[in-house]
């Protein structure tokens, strides 16, 4: 037997006509006589005090209990006595959903592929019990189909089911009144927490939330609440704290404070990190008719990291642009472009300005860097406090891989990033507005030709390239550096930076005559 049937028999139990709910104080005698825990531990679990479980409610409803049963009932026998109640009662099978609601969950007919994540999915779920599972993920990877194939498959282990999406940020009182007005077939019209936590307990439900990042704040670190949306983590924290056998499926761009603080490998509350999938990404380039070698595909697939909805967007071009041919896209070299970058717009403008700067340094590094590096590098400093809590932030936002330390970010996103760095310097030396040509090095060397070849094809030759598009002679070019040499001369010391190395590699790379300039004013041998 399991535990929602043992809820079940006690329902009825109580009222042979029709199971009646049990109150949550009721669910939580049996919960803990059905797993066997002292009265201490279920009042630590429950909220309640040990008094009024051991010595006011527990007493007159073990008696209630005992009197509908015939039998003498207590927590330490409950488990044994409805194991020998005879049949019907006692072989009640799981309830098959007495009601669905799949608002707008997306259509998941022609899904592929995910069977490990379903497998763990449906382990957490059905065999772990968890209360509440955050599928986190960068935008496109599948969060949702996801979310809405398992809850198809396990519809039949719970009476309830119901999707909602959380993209139009409703209130918190608005999502609580439809939640408990379904999940108590329409008798409960009381939006509170407390009263969602009831149904919960009362019947055994699978709650969709999609798109919580919704609600989340842009800025600072991840995971945090707009502050019209700040009772969602006290809702979330409640759920996942509280005692109950239901389950709350979230999906999200980033991880939610509460659930990293409540989430535990063996625990209640759990995430799971949804990463590209190969089979999906096969079956949208033979759906799109794309042609191409095995290493030609496998390339494409790998540069976009397996995204699906990223991979479905650059199909459609590479069909619509280059008939179908792979190889043709790829020698274009420009693999981030329209529906990408705006995707990739939304997150990165989300991002703190400590995070933003640690995304461009992995674009100049190009390759796994360490926290020892970062921390070198960053100017002005940050503490190492602030430098962790921002990678930890990138890690939960999506946007940065991780290994024994060390971070980098994925092809694609590395791509959009160095463009970014490239635009913003470009815009500042022509408006002489050098923040970040003090912030970030161009040149992680003096010497030229120990300038790695990558950050040279990529950050330093298109910068190059669009400075002498706006200014195409080389009179034009020295008389705007002497414009950029007066600026960096009044920049304060404390703050200098990188300025002027770079400024003299990119005199240097462009050929100008750096006799011009005079650098008595910059001690320019200590790096």
């Amino acid at each position: 037997m399991e535990f929602e049937q043992a809820l079940e028999v006690v329902s009825l139990a109580l009222n042979r006509e029709i199971a009646r709910p049990l109150t949550e104080v009721e669910v939580a005698l049996v919960f803990g006589a059905w797993n066997k825990l002292t009265y201490n531990d279920l009042a630590a679990r429950s909220g309640y005090s040990t008094n009024y479980l051991q010595r006011d409610i527990g007493p007159k409803f073990w008696k209630l209990l005992s009197d509908r049963l015939g039998r003498q009932v207590n927590k330490t026998n409950l488990r044994s006595i409805l194991s020998q109640i005879p049949p019907p009662i006692a072989d009640l099978p799981i309830p098959k959903p007495s009601a669905t609601d799949w608002g707008e969950a997306i259509d998941v007919s022609s899904f592929q592929g995910r069977v490990a994540e379903i497998e763990k999915l449906t382990h957490w779920i059905i065999e772990d019990r968890c209360r509440l599972i955050a599928l986190v993920g960068m935008g496109g990877m599948g969060k949702s189909a996801l979310a809405t194939k398992v809850a198809q498959l396990l519809q039949g282990q719970f009476q309830f089911v119901l999707w909602r999406s959380l993209r139009h940020r409703p209130s918190l009182e608005t999502l609580l009144f439809d939640l408990v007005f379904f999940l108590s077939n329409q008798q409960d019209v009381d939006a509170k927490p407390e009263r969602l936590l009831y149904w919960l307990q009362t019947h055994r439900c699978l709650v969709i939330l999609d798109n919580q990042d919704t609600l989340l704040q842009s800025g600072d670190c991840a995971g945090y609440y707009q502050s019209d949306f700040a009772h969602y983590s006290d809702l979330f924290r409640l759920l996942g704290e509280s005692l109950h056998q239901s389950c709350i499926l979230l999906t999200s761009r980033e991880k939610s404070a509460e659930v990293g603080r409540l989430e535990d490998f063996n625990g209640w509350v759990r995430s799971l990190s949804v990463k590209g999938s190969l089979e999906a990404s096969w079956a949208l380039m033979d759906s799109w008719q794309l042609t191409g070698t095995h290493t030609e595909k496998h390339q494409l697939c790998e540069f976009y990291r397996y995204n699906p909805l990223v991979l479905k967007m650059v199909a459609a071009s590479i069909q619509n642009l280059f008939d179908g041919q792979i190889s043709s896209f790829l020698k274009a070299e420009t693999l981030v472009f329209n529906g990408i970058r705006r995707l990739l717009d939304q997150q990165f403008e989300r991002l703190s300005p400590v995070e933003q700067t640690i995304m461009y340094w992995l674009a100049i590094h190009q390759e796994w860097t360490t926290i020892t590096e970062l921390q070198m590098d960053i100017v002005p400093a940050v503490s190492r406090a602030c430098l962790l809590e921002s990678l930890e932030s990138l890690t939960w936002r999506s946007l940065i891989e991780q290994r024994s330390g060390e971070y980098t970010q994925q092809p694609f996103v590395m791509e959009y990033v160095t463009d970014c760095l490239v635009q913003q310097l470009v815009t500042e030396l022509l408006t002489v507005q050098l923040s970040g040509l003090n912030r970030y090095a161009l040149f992680k060397t003096m010497i030229l030709d120990n300038i790695p070849e990558s950050q040279i094809r990529l950050i330093v030759q298109p910068l190059i390239k669009q400075l002498k598009h706006s200014l195409p002679t080389s009179q034009m070019l020295e008389q705007h550096f002497q414009l950029i040499f007066s600026a960096l001369r009044c920049t304060p010391v404390a703050t200098g930076g990188y300025g002027i190395y770079n400024f003299i590699n990119l005199c240097q790379y462009l050929q100008l005559d750096l006799t011009q300039f005079d650098f008595s004013a910059f001690n320019i041998s200590c790096r």
